[in-house]
């Protein structure tokens, strides 16, 4: 029988004392949070009525910009103004007067409510504010601003509505098995829905008729256990909200699909192949980084050296998500329009990497995300 590591013994042990630590935390959340929240939101939330009218598509853009709306707010709001879709801004810190005058010409309403929740507790004010219109809407996008928009031959709006499922994201996460970073090399790629933790990832998310249409997706939403803690906002709302369409029978696919991924990857020449792994943004997975380090060492036409690229790069995929970990890739040869912003934030070099691939890209809103992005990487501690 093949022994435990004894790094992974200390890491289920951790896991489990840090679980019994929280217990009280949780059990108060699941029980009184969000009735005690409820409570309190005709107090501290501001719900302000927009210019446009809520019909038609809709979308909840979240924001959280402790110094303002930035350039990059704006090209999100005229990308959705150009496929006339109506947003309703969830801020989930109190607003600028000018900002808010200003979110308010082109939104049909604007909601300032307390930080409490992480985004999906944004999304579920939201929805609860337009739930009388929600099953009358064509379709209803959630998107947030932990991502830059940036040029695309189509933009995402677009290319989610033609999809033509009733659920769409952007990109999905953990549809494929984790395997340990130093088995990299017997990784096999394949994607299933099935996953106990598949979701689409919620930083951009489009809704169809079907759903909306549906009593059961208010109710879900009424029903929503808001947290303080981000494990389990993403269990209950990302994968959540995910395994509920799965358990509904509704279709659903993603923008940026990741089922045939190896296959992509395997089609490169030997310098693409190098070039997506040199490209990689890993976040904080050191194994990762030693293991990507020895293999960019080796030479780049031998078979070994392109197995191995080919590997560590759906490795970083399976552990971190094609969202994070490959951004070059997915900009460059699918013509994505998302840039995760919490890489410039973690580590040093998956900053660097990120702000290297945002310094190579074209296009006026790729030009002030690059802005954006260079204030947060020069806010870093470590420079």
């Amino acid at each position: 029988m093949k022994k435990t590591p004894l790094w992974k013994v200390k890491r289920e042990v951790k896991r489990l004392f840090r679980q019994l630590l929280e217990l009280p935390g949780v059990i108060y959340e699941y029980l009184f949070l969000r009735v005690l929240y409820d409570y309190r939101t005709s107090r501290e939330m501001k719900v302000f009525e927009g210019s446009k009218s809520i019909t038609g598509e809709v979308a909840i853009y979240l924001v959280y910009a402790p110094k303002g709306l930035q350039p990059s707010h704006l090209d999100m709001l005229k990308v959705m103004a150009a496929e006339n879709i109506t947003p309703i801004v969830v801020s989930n810190l109190p607003l600028a007067d000018s900002d808010r005058e200003l979110l308010l010409k082109q939104s049909g309403l604007v909601i300032e409510r307390p930080n409490i929740g992480y985004d999906f507790g944004g999304y579920r004010d939201a929805v609860m504010q337009i739930s009388s219109k929600l099953s009358d809407l064509d379709r209803l996008y959630i998107v947030n601003d932990s991502v830059w928009m940036v040029d695309a031959p189509q933009n995402w709006f677009a290319e989610a509505r033609a999809a033509g499922c009733d659920f769409v994201g952007a990109t999905s996460n953990f549809g494929i098995k984790r395997y340990d970073a130093d088995d990299f090399r017997n990784l096999i790629w394949s994607h299933s829905v099935k996953h106990p933790n598949f979701h689409y990832a919620s930083y951009a998310l489009s809704i169809g008729q079907n759903i909306l249409k549906d009593p059961k997706f208010l109710a879900y939403w009424r029903n929503f256990r808001i947290s303080n803690n981000k494990t389990r906002t993403v269990r209950r709302g990302e994968i959540g909200l995910t395994q509920w369409v799965l358990q509904h029978g509704y279709d659903h696919c993603a923008t940026c699909d990741v089922a045939e991924l190896d296959k992509e990857i395997a089609a490169l020449s030997d310098v693409e192949l190098d070039s997506v792994a040199r490209h990689l943004v890993i976040l904080e997975d050191l194994r990762i980084l030693g293991i990507l380090d020895k293999v960019l060492e080796s030479d780049l036409t031998s078979e070994t050296g392109r197995r191995d690229r080919h590997q560590v790069i759906l490795m970083a995929v399976a552990r971190q998500a094609i969202g994070y970990a490959l951004p070059y890739f997915s900009l460059r040869y699918r013509k994505f329009q998302f840039i995760k912003k919490s890489p410039l934030r973690l580590s040093r070099r998956g900053a660097e990497a990120t702000l290297k691939i945002m310094s190579d890209l074209d296009g006026p809103m790729a030009e002030r995300a690059y802005v954006e992005a260079e204030q947060i990487f020069n806010q870093r501690e470590d420079l």
